[in-house]
């Protein structure tokens, strides 16, 4: 059970910042962002046909 304290205490260290910044923001701006974001063109996957 301590390595997953140690593991959690680790993360949220690290990520301390990023979620000081995204809680100001907001979640309902980060969801009108990602759905207003320009969709990416998913490659078509190749056909290999049998000769």
């Amino acid at each position: 059970m301590k390595r997953k304290q140690s593991e959690q205490d680790r993360a949220r260290s690290q990520y301390a910042e990023l979620a000081k910044h995204y809680r100001a923001i907001g979640p309902a701006a980060i969801l009108a962002a990602l759905i207003c974001a320009p969709k990416k063109d998913k490659a078509q996957p190749k056909v290999n046909k049998a000769a």
